[in-house]
């Protein structure tokens, strides 16, 4: 069996894919899987790294409305989708299984004219526009998130499988955790990310809290923080801290790194996270059932973070703050709460577990195989 994988950009589109894979090859080991992206997006270094074959291919990322810049967005399309025909006849897989993101259109369409049976998955509670377009020719579109039968085109197939996430995340324990960044095992531990990208708001109102902290205004004790700050922010961020006297044994234990390959190690430590609303991001929250502080990016298409956020903040699993709400005060306020409120912290961790769907990968990996076997 071959399968074809495409989507990428960003996290939130590659790490499903990668999840989807290795279930993959644990149900048929003889199987084969290929990858296909940019050159630009996190798939062209992440992939290869995890031992899959990549093909690079052109895309372009589609306007929002129209402009002078379309001629060459059609241009780059049609190129992109010359060389997902190219790819799909070498390869001839089995089945394609696209994530979204703009690289997923030229694949999916190449796909659908190749006769080759197409699999999608929608990370979000608003559905992007490649997964849009491309979900009336798709054997089943997968949703993380319950979303309404009009969202896609009629003809389309949908089933809430929820968001895959890589066995590692699932299966790595608390002392393990704890262990890989050398913290206590009595002290409560907060991760805060901003996504594969980092989140510039969040990073400037985590060092007034970290000022307040060593100052003694803001009172937490035995504190372990883990802060992934971005790639982009990593270095000019450090600086402020130092230059500010911000240091991890005035705050309790202060792991500040860009970025984590292996982010199972920060979740399996963490108590509560503050974080982004991306969908993958969520979806590891729940399946491991984290409480969080939610700071949706609010230029995301459609809003889409803020209704990721929201579906966790009504169920009890979650705090919402919108971007422009988000003050050192109030967040520390939150932090504060949580981490003095064990009976709070537990009910929240408690719904985020009822939300999560660890089972989600096994539900789209034995759908696909049931799909192209039956045939």
């Amino acid at each position: 069996m071959r399968v074809l994988i495409t989507g990428g950009g960003t996290g939130g589109h590659l790490y499903p894919a990668l999840a989807v894979a290795g279930l993959l090859k644990e149900y048929v080991p003889s199987g084969e899987i290929l990858f296909v992206g940019t050159g630009e997006g996190l798939e062209s270094t992440v992939v290869p790294a995890a031992g899959y074959s990549f093909r690079r291919i052109g895309a372009v990322k589609w306007p929002r409305r129209l402009s002078l810049k379309m001629p060459g967005v059609f241009w780059g399309l049609g190129k992109g989708y010359l060389q997902g025909i190219k790819i799909i006849k070498e390869f001839r897989p089995d089945a394609v299984f696209a994530t979204g993101g703009y690289v997923s259109v030229p694949v999916g369409l190449a796909a659908v004219r190749r006769g080759v049976p197409l699999f999608l998955h929608e990370q979000n509670a608003i559905p992007g526009m490649a997964n849009r377009l491309l979900a009336r020719w798709a054997k089943v579109t997968f949703t993380t998130f319950p979303l309404r039968k009009e969202t896609f085109p009629r003809k389309a197939n949908s089933i809430h499988s929820g968001l895959p996430v890589r066995k590692e995340i699932l299966r790595t324990e608390r002392r393990d955790g704890l262990r890989y960044f050398g913290f206590d095992d009595d002290c409560f531990t907060l991760l805060v990310t901003g996504g594969s990208r980092g989140a510039r708001s969040i990073n400037i109102v985590m060092q007034e809290i970290y000022l307040k902290i060593c100052a003694g205004e803001a009172f937490l004790p035995g504190l372990q923080v883990i802060h992934l700050t971005g790639m982009d922010e990593y270095q000019a961020y450090c600086r402020k801290l130092s230059a500010k006297g911000i240091y991890g044994s005035k705050i309790g234990k202060l792991v500040i790194r860009p970025y984590l390959d292996k982010m199972e190690y920060a979740l399996a430590a963490a108590d509560l996270v503050i974080s982004r609303a991306g969908a993958a991001t969520l979806a590891e929250l729940t399946a491991r059932g984290l409480p969080a502080v939610l700071v949706p990016y609010p230029y995301a298409t459609g809003d889409h973070q803020y209704h990721n956020a929201r579906y966790l903040e009504e169920a009890g699993a979650a705090v919402l703050i919108r971007e422009e709400d988000l003050t050192a005060e109030r967040l520390l306020r939150e932090i504060g709460r949580i981490v003095g409120d064990r009976q709070l912290r537990q009910k929240m961790a408690e719904q985020s577990h009822r939300l999560g769907r660890p089972e989600a990968g096994e539900v789209i990996v034995r759908t696909i195989i049931q799909k192209i076997t039956s045939k």
